[in-house]
């Protein structure tokens, strides 16, 4: 049987960079809070026999937060053969708290001083002897960064003899350690932990600026503006150079297929299709390997919690938690990520009200499309594309107070302690393992899908009920389909077959709306009626119910098949009514005379959605998962809507 051993520690203490460190692994790291939302499993480089466990960071064992239960829960069920306490070096006595609880356990344990590189620079000494016989444990100086100590670290681990099973508790005040441990850490500490006088940290001065209360909103717009800018002119840029080289690739397939008197069906599968949607997922790339990377520079600096900061006032505003605002950022991401990241957060309402906002948040999927719109509609204008953050933190405020007025989404106001980790230079090893896990989810799950999508959509483009189409689309499956979906748009500005299809496909996977539009459109300005359609079109996709590795993980974690379909409908009717206002305005500036019209249709919906709300709400329906069909609520004796 393989030996366990247990990665414990605070949020942020380092524990994912020590746990791929020691086994070698890549799993994902960030300068932020709440990185691991799940345990994950590993075995130790130089011995396979040894298993790595690294739990979800915790403050302590009090907390009722999903992904905290899930670390206490392991240590009590699997007791492990030892714990590796991580710490952080330069915030001692805010960790060592938890290490008075993990004392508790009664599990052989050794304490993993981490960030040891940062010592020097902070003017900090700490005495291991002192801190050994504080807690009764062996203490072990590391550097996850520099793989300092690590095969010590692990040695000691393994040693269970020399680790003490019984940790040296002793009272404190009259009370157990457990009951006053800040006011023991805050004792006992003096004697551990001494600081030379240095000059101000870089970082609290640039904090000074970055967290301005006036200056903070703008410098995080200007600092994604220049995300933009990069990955949509430069990627571009390489994007075009792609597309040629497939071009030639096609029309040279095309002809030799031709030559050879193969079937027009097969040559147009062959190019239109399966070339062409290849062509279509590799055009992505340049764009994604940038944006991407600059996304994992802002993480790996630190600077996505100072973002959280910066919002947490905005979202407050709107009934929101602090707590909340980590998976929304996570979202920012990746959408499945995001929605696991919602484990966090205690309480049930604020969690099932953070997972269902925390898709409108744009994902990196969602922002390569939209700087695929930005540069095909609007002349790569950076600003189109950033505005898509704006409109998504907009829509969460706006639709989380909507949220609110629901009885299974009321809120208490919690207290939210967030960490601001120190700004640090990225580590480019941590954005390469970024951009290579990205590239291979990219190619293996979204770039499958797009290159199925495809496929499969020439397939219902090709054919009719008189067999092969050809270029006669107007026969076809998909025309005759899309062509009777697409008066549900028309409000919106897109009301083509051609978008409609692209709303569909892009249900499976974001980056499917541009393969699709490219696919059924020799010209895609066809599909809209006006570059207001078209933001509208980006603000659809940005709200609607997100792809479906997302959709499968929400529904996980809801479990609840009544809570999952009333998040799609949700979704669905914030997309629809917000791209419908997007048009109406576009109407009101370039076509007065629909002014009436347009502003008829916003005022009925609006009405709809508050009649909706207050008939939900007079149901007083709590939307819990133990409701049947043609069966009395078995809360409240009354019928459910």
């Amino acid at each position: 049987m393989n030996d366990v051993i247990a990665l414990v520690g605070n949020p942020n203490s380092g524990k994912t960079s020590l746990f791929n460190c020691i086994t070698g692994a890549h799993q994902r790291v960030g300068n932020w809070t709440g990185v691991t939302v799940e345990l994950k499993e590993g075995k130790y480089k130089k011995d396979k026999q040894i298993k790595i466990v690294d739990l979800p960071g915790l403050y302590s064992f009090k907390s009722n937060a999903n992904d905290e239960t899930v670390a206490y829960n392991y240590l009590i069920k699997t007791p492990p053969k030892a714990i590796i306490n991580v710490v952080d070096a330069t915030n001692l006595e805010r960790n060592l708290s938890l290490t008075i609880d993990l004392c508790s356990l009664k599990i052989p344990m050794v304490i993993a001083v981490n960030f040891s590189d940062k010592l020097k620079n902070k003017g900090l000494k700490i005495d291991l002897d002192k801190l050994s016989s504080l807690f009764g444990v062996p203490i072990v100086l590391v550097s996850a960064v520099k793989n300092f100590n690590i095969d010590k670290l692990i040695k000691t681990a393994c040693d269970t003899n020399s680790l003490p099973v019984y940790p040296n508790f002793t009272k404190y005040n009259g009370q157990t350690l457990t009951q006053n441990k800040f006011a023991f850490l805050k004792e006992n500490l003096r004697n551990v932990i001494h600081q030379k006088e240095t000059k101000k940290q870089i970082s609290q001065t640039i904090d000074k600026v970055l967290l301005h209360k006036f200056f903070g909103i703008p410098i995080f717009f200007l600092i994604m503006l220049a995300v933009y800018f990069l990955s949509i002119n430069v990627g571009s840029f390489f994007g075009e150079g792609i597309v040629n080289v497939i071009d030639v690739v096609k029309n040279k397939a095309s002809v030799f297929l031709n030559d050879k008197k193969i079937s027009s069906w097969i040559v147009s599968l062959c190019c239109d299709a399966i070339i062409s949607s290849i062509g279509g997922v590799l055009s992505f790339l340049p764009q994604i390997l940038i944006l991407f990377a600059l996304m994992a520079l802002i993480e790996e600096s630190g600077y996505a919690s100072r973002v959280a900061f910066l919002l947490d006032r905005f979202f407050r505003a709107f009934g929101l938690s602090g707590k909340s605002i980590l998976p929304m950022i996570v979202s920012c991401g990746c959408t499945v990520t995001g929605i696991m990241a919602t484990r966090t957060i205690e309480g049930e309402s604020e969690r099932k009200m953070t997972l269902f906002l925390s898709p409108f948040m744009p994902c990196g999927a969602k922002t390569a499309v939209f700087g695929w719109f930005s540069s095909v509609f609007f002349g790569g204008s950076a600003l189109v594309a950033t505005s898509m953050y704006f409109v998504g933190i907009a829509c969460v405020g706006i639709f989380g107070a909507i949220l609110r007025q629901f009885k299974a989404f009321k809120t208490k106001d919690r207290v939210f302690v967030m960490e601001i980790p120190e700004l640090k230079l990225p580590s480019l090893k941590n954005v390469y393992f970024v951009l290579y896990e990205k590239v291979k989810e990219f190619f293996t799950k979204a770039g499958l899908i797009v290159f199925c999508v495809s496929v499969f959509l020439w397939l219902f483009k090709s054919v009719g009920f008189n067999g092969y189409v050809g270029e006669r689309v107007e026969d076809s499956f998909l025309y005759a389909l899309a062509n009777a979906i697409k008066y549900v748009f028309y409000p919106l500005g897109f009301g083509t077959w051609q978008a409609s299809v692209a709303v569909i496909s892009g249900s499976f996977a974001k980056e499917a709306v541009v393969e699709t539009l490219s696919l059924l459109c020799s010209d895609v300005n066809v599909a809209f009626s006006s570059k207001y359609s078209v933001y509208a079109f980006m603000t659809f996709i940005l709200l609607s119910p997100p792809c479906t590795a997302s959709l499968a993980t929400a529904y996980k974690e809801l479990n609840s098949k009544k809570q999952f379909a009333f998040m799609i409908v949700f979704q669905t009717c914030s997309a629809y009514l917000v791209a419908l206002i997007i048009n109406g305005i576009g109407l009101l500036v370039c076509r007065g005379i629909y002014l009436t019209l347009s502003l008829s249709i916003v005022i009925l919906i609006i009405l709809g959605v508050c009649f909706a709300i207050k008939r939900l709400k007079s149901s007083k329906c709590t939307m819990c998962s133990i409701c049947k069909k043609g069966e009395k609520c078995q809360k409240e004796k009354r019928f459910t809507i």
